[in-house]
């Protein structure tokens, strides 16, 4: 088992109330797996103890037999940006991203993976497609969630009933080629992946899952809205400009 089978990308900002529970979660279920394994942790420039957290989880963790768990720090640039680096550097045949809050069951990962091995090239979560369950979200954080989509199906790309969640699967090939392409590092990074992913002609499967609302969100609702419409309507404009036209 010379080659890396998955890698599990999760970008961090701050994370120090849950980033070690993450860890525990993800490694409780890799641990039982005889594939080769790594967790590559990108941190955003974080300014609590996220860092040192996940320094002291890796130094006191026992010593896995298929997998190893590695630490980027980085400039805070933004979660796409600690995705795509995470990304580039992830050595798996599969490449997984995961949300630090770990709002979706680890044992739901292996969906993915059955699905990736039906040939598609990228296989994304939904909270939204049919058979999928969202558990403890507000209101009005559903409601922002689904106006958001409806203007990105207008805007940038159609065919996707939840862009922005926070679970994707891809393979190595589909990985290098997109997060080498992405340009933005905030939180559209997916609408413009998917775009990319479309532009491609890739096989992409929408899958549903469980997902689990949690709280002590870092980010401002309404700002990120607005940031994230901003940067969708700034994607749809260079493509139209041809800034992807050596894609």
């Amino acid at each position: 088992m010379n080659s890396v089978k998955l890698s599990i990308v999760v970008p961090t900002y701050n994370e120090s109330d849950r980033i070690e529970r993450t860890l525990d979660d993800l490694t409780g279920f890799l641990s039982k797996k005889d594939f080769k394994w790594e967790i590559i942790v990108s941190d955003d420039g974080s300014t609590d103890d996220t860092l040192c957290l996940i320094d002291s989880w890796i130094n006191s963790s026992q010593i896995f037999m298929n997998g190893e768990i590695r630490k980027l720090s980085l400039p805070h640039e933004g979660k796409g940006s600690a995705v795509k680096v995470g990304m580039l550097a992830a050595e798996g045949e599969l490449r997984f991203m995961c949300d630090a809050d770990f709002a979706m069951s680890a044992d739901q990962i292996d969906d993915f993976l059955i699905n990736m091995d039906q040939g598609y090239d990228i296989v994304i979560g939904s909270r939204e497609i049919s058979g999928a369950t969202r558990l403890n979200e507000p209101l009005i954080r559903h409601l922002m969630g689904r106006i958001f989509n409806f203007l990105v199906s207008l805007i940038a790309v159609k065919g996707f009933k939840d862009t922005q969640c926070g679970y994707k699967c891809f393979s190595a090939v589909s990985a290098n080629t997109l997060f080498s392409a992405q340009k933005l590092t905030g939180w559209s990074f997916d609408v413009e992946i998917l775009m990319l992913a479309r532009k491609k002609y890739m096989k992409i499967l929408e899958m549903p899952i469980l997902w689990h609302h949690r709280d002590k969100s870092k980010v401002s609702a309404i700002s990120a809205s607005v940031e994230m419409l901003r940067d969708t309507i700034l994607t749809r404009i260079r493509y139209i400009t041809g800034d992807y036209s050596d894609f």
